[in-house]
């Protein structure tokens, strides 16, 4: 629920920035077309007057010549205007040091035009008189917010270059535009541009001063440093280099090299922080009848995102309050179906571990209360059908004790008999039939010890006492070795001496007995059978080993279990290992089956306490 309602809130948050910038990139489109359309005014202005410029600038010139020392240059800028209906002429002399000497507007006197390296090389092709007259790009005065063109063409004398400037005044609709846009907006910032300079157009207030060209570029650079840290383009970082190196390169046309960089169809660059609360649009624009890189216009505008983040909270908070109200219903839901389903199965469950009959109540789930009945049904008969098996098991184990105990009588006599007879008989054709018999009556014996000891395990307490091991395992070697000789097998035992055990004798014996049993039934004809008891030095423990030739065996994991028998065809019960196996738990003996070198090995190791 908390990844989905995430996504939501991603997909909601992408929609409203999408939806924000789409509103603001529209503003902005629209303040750039009003500009546009003021600048297209003021180029047609330009343009309509470029035969009159150059009038001007030869009247200029024939008036220089015929006055020289007497020339008066506010008389000849009066002149000038005399029969101007649309816009202002300015006159200036500029000297051989390429610093205006008079001026009818006494702003620009003594101004060093020669400090810049373009305009020096410009100004030094009239003086050469490689260009009769230099028509600049329109330019923008800091000091009075007028555009101006200018007009070059050197004296007769060749002691001056004389300069007519066209001056014209847009500024009050430039700044009613201004006043309009801006209200929207944190500020926004007009820039001109041309193919050495870009100016920024003052329509805050009305503070004007002369500016250098390296002062306009200082307050320029700003905008080239911010949208270059909002682009990474390292062409604006080229083009401010370049600047810190020499203000006017002529090699640098920075109308072109910004054109690069606005270079997608709208032709617009926007940046959104909303960690500073910030939205930049910047956007350039030509004029319609600006030739090439003649002039641009650049629009900075910053716009706030209060309203943006206001938006992206709200949705934020009704996620958040829907997602609480989908817990709360998800808990009471959590609630109802853990009392009706998950606390009455639970309590279904724990009844049938424990076998007994269903106590649950109450159940509102039909599916449920069905189960629970049903359960109760079978439970009912399973009791039943218990106890008539418990009543039979309990007169099959009373007829099986009272038919082992009838057995034990029977059996010691005809043992005490064979003994007997092998004795005293003196016919050795006979010998061969006797050993059979004492053989079969060893291996019935043993059998018999076997069912004596699981009819009474659960009931007769077999304690512990400290037993000679040794003695044990000889015995019980001895005991089977006329079961091994019948059946073609023979005992080799390797039993150290003096080794102690605490242990019941019985539960030994039957520990012994099973292995060796197992190994005369098993291994193969005419190969020894290996016992074997040692002291292991290294673990300070008792290690008791059967070994015998044969087969491997198929099932290690299995050969424990209880009913588990390798081969079918051999008969038996299955219960001899399974009875080794409760007795290794017992007593803590570590028991492991392995096959090596043609040997199944059975390993005991006795970890119990011990006197040697």
């Amino acid at each position: 629920m908390s990844v989905g309602q995430y996504i939501i809130y991603s997909n909601y948050k992408r929609s409203l920035i999408d939806d924000y910038k789409a509103k603001h990139t529209y503003k902005s489109q629209q303040v750039r077309e009003d500009y546009r359309l003021l600048i297209d005014q003021l180029q047609y202005d330009f343009r309509k007057v470029e035969n009159q410029n150059i009038l001007k600038i030869n009247q200029l010139y024939e008036r220089y010549e015929r006055e020289k020392k007497h020339f008066d240059i506010k008389k000849v800028a009066d002149e000038l205007n005399k029969d101007v209906a649309f816009g202002e002429y300015q006159v200036f002399l500029i000297n051989r040091d390429y610093i205006v000497e008079k001026a009818s507007y006494e702003n620009d006197i003594g101004y060093d035009l020669g400090q810049y390296k373009a305009m020096k090389d410009l100004l030094q092709s009239v003086f050469d008189k490689k260009i009769d007259i230099d028509i600049s790009v329109p330019i923008l005065d800091s000091t009075s917010m007028t555009f101006k063109r200018f007009l070059h063409k050197l004296s007769d004398d060749g002691k001056y270059l004389l300069q007519i400037g066209y001056v014209l005044n847009i500024y009050e609709n430039l700044k009613v535009k201004y006043q309009h846009y801006s209200r929207e907006a944190i500020s926004m910032n007009i820039y001109l541009v041309n193919e050495y300079i870009l100016q920024e157009i003052n329509l805050r207030d009305k503070l004007f001063t002369k500016k250098s060209i390296a002062d306009e570029w200082k307050s320029s650079k700003s905008l080239l440093s911010l949208l270059s840290s909002h682009t990474n383009d390292t062409k604006l970082q080229q083009i401010i280099d370049t600047i810190d190196r020499d203000v006017k390169n002529k090699s640098l046309n920075i109308s072109h090299e910004l054109s690069k960089v606005f270079n997608n169809k709208d032709r617009l660059i926007s940046y959104l922080d909303l960690k500073s609360n910030t939205f930049f649009i910047y956007s350039i624009t030509d004029g319609l009848f600006i030739k090439g890189n003649e002039m641009k216009l650049i629009i900075k505008i910053e716009y706030s995102t209060n309203e943006l983040q206001k938006n992206i909270r709200l949705v934020f908070y009704f996620l958040m309050t829907l997602c609480m109200v989908i817990f709360v219903i998800l808990y009471f839901i959590y609630l109802f179906l853990y009392n009706n389903v998950t606390n009455k199965l639970v309590g279904i469950i724990n009844d049938i571990q424990e076998g007994n009959k269903s106590s649950i109540r109450a159940i509102k789930i039909k599916e449920i209360d069905y189960l629970n009945s049903k359960y109760n049904e079978s439970v009912e008969k399973t009791n039943k059908e218990r106890e008539k098996n418990i009543l039979l098991l309990k007169e099959n184990k009373r007829f099986i004790a009272d038919t082992v105990h009838q057995i034990r009588t029977p059996l010691t006599n005809i043992l005490m008999n064979s003994e007997m007879v092998k004795k005293y008989q003196n016919d050795q054709k006979l010998l061969k039939f006797i050993n059979q018999i004492e053989a079969s009556v060893n291996m019935l014996s043993n059998s018999y010890e076997d069912l004596a000891y699981v009819t009474t395990c659960d009931t007769i307490e077999y304690r512990p006492t400290k037993i000679s091991l040794s003695k044990i395992v000889t015995q019980r070697v001895k005991f089977f070795e006329i079961i091994s000789e019948v059946n073609l097998k023979r005992n080799i035992s390797n039993i150290e001496d003096n080794i102690y055990l605490v242990i019941n004798d019985i539960e030994c014996e039957r520990l012994i007995d099973n292995n060796i049993s197992n190994a005369i039934k098993y291994a193969t004809p005419n190969k020894p059978i290996f016992v074997e008891l040692y002291n292991n030095k290294d673990t300070n423990g008792v290690i008791l080993e059967f070994k015998s030739f044969g087969k491997p065996i198929k099932n290690v994991a299995r050969i424990f279990e209880k009913n588990y028998r390798e081969y079918e065809a051999k008969r038996g019960l299955g219960l001899g290992l399974n009875m080794v196996k409760g007795i290794c738990k017992k007593y803590n003996i570590s028991y492991s089956a392995t096959y090596i070198d043609g040997q199944n090995i059975f390993t005991y190791t006795f970890n119990s306490p011990r006197e040697s």
